[in-house]
Order: structure tokens, then sequence, then C-alpha cells
């Protein structure tokens, strides 16, 4: 009886040894992260590594220049897109993670601007798509489709050397890209 139990034990480990590393998305990141390269920068001259105070001033340049505004209850930053595949326009608001004082991820929501239950084509399965294809165009990465064995959801990620970008519906309006810088992240969880 022990030894079937071992056996089990040891096909079940084996398996999960085996799925990790067919996984496209554990692969490039590890090939990414072997490359000791390091990519900083984010957009609008955001990067990984900026002080808050660093941070707030350039958002405060960027918001006197007319190109960014305050968010929603001055909980974000607000910067407006021309959509490509409607007439209208995207909201992306954004807002770093800090540790040390230091951004390390960045999180930012994606909408379109006159979303309603009634406009099916504003919906965020139309816009995780056209979202994908900003971040394709911003960064020159394809990215991997990844599906939650859970709940059927799907997100795209891409690595390039220690920024991860992972791109995920919230909800009927809304899509998520975060930001990450998986050098940070790795010291953080360890």
């Amino acid at each position: 009886m022990r030894l079937i139990f071992k056996l089990l034990f040891v096909l079940q480990f084996s398996f999960i040894l085996y799925s990790c590393e067919v996984n496209p998305y554990l692969l490039l990141e590890k090939r990414e992260l072997e490359t000791g390269l390091v990519y900083d920068s984010l957009f609008l001259g955001v990067k990984f590594k900026m002080t808050s105070k660093e941070f707030y001033a350039h958002c405060w340049d960027l918001n006197k220049k007319e190109v960014i505004t305050q968010g929603p209850s001055n909980n974000s930053v607000r910067f407006i897109l021309q959509s490509k595949s409607t007439d209208g326009k995207i909201e992306m608001l954004f807002y770093p993670v800090f540790n040390n004082d230091t951004i390390y991820e960045l999180n930012s929501t994606f909408s379109y601007i006159g979303w309603a239950p009634w406009n099916k084509n504003l919906f965020s399965d139309f816009l995780i798509e056209e979202v994908k294809e900003i971040m394709e165009e911003w960064y020159g990465s394809n990215f991997i489709t990844i599906k939650n064995s859970k709940n059927d959801k799907m997100l795209y990620a891409t690595v390039n050397g220690n920024r991860r970008i992972a791109i995920t519906i919230v909800d009927d309006s809304k899509v998520r890209v975060r930001f990450t810088n998986l050098l940070v992240e790795k010291t953080i969880t360890e």
C-alpha cells in the first residue's frame, strides 16, 4: 500500500514538473529573466524605480501640458487614447505600487468612454483585444494567451527582460493591464 502511495506521489509530482516545463508563459519568463536585460520604461515617461516624489512631479508636469488629468476621486491618473476599432475614445486610469518608495508595479484600467449596457460593441471582450493591440504597438511584444481553468477567463501576458505585462478582463466595461518588475516581485515574494 505504501508503495502505491509513493508511486502515485512520484507520478503526480512528475506531472506537475512536466506541466511547469511545457507552460509557455513560465518558459518565456525564465528565458527573459536569464537574459539579464532590464526594461524600466513603461509609458508617458513613467518608469520602474521612480520614487513617489519623482512620479508625482512627473505627473504634475504632464498635467500642466494637458497630456493627463486626475482620475476619479484623485485616486489615479487619467490618460485618454483614441480607439482604433470604434469612433470613440478609451480612458486609461493608472496608479503605481511602491516598494521601498520606488515603483515596482503599475496597475491600469482601460474602458471605452461611452460604455453602457446597451452598447455591446463597447464591452470588455472587444476592448481586451484592442488593448492587447495597443500594448503590442507600444512594446513590440507578442502576448501569450493563458486560459484560467477555474473560470474559463483568458488573459494575455508577455515578458521582456524583467518587465511583465498582463492583460485581463475585470468586468463588462473594464480591462486591467498590470506592469510588474519581476526582479522586485521575486524578492518580495521570497
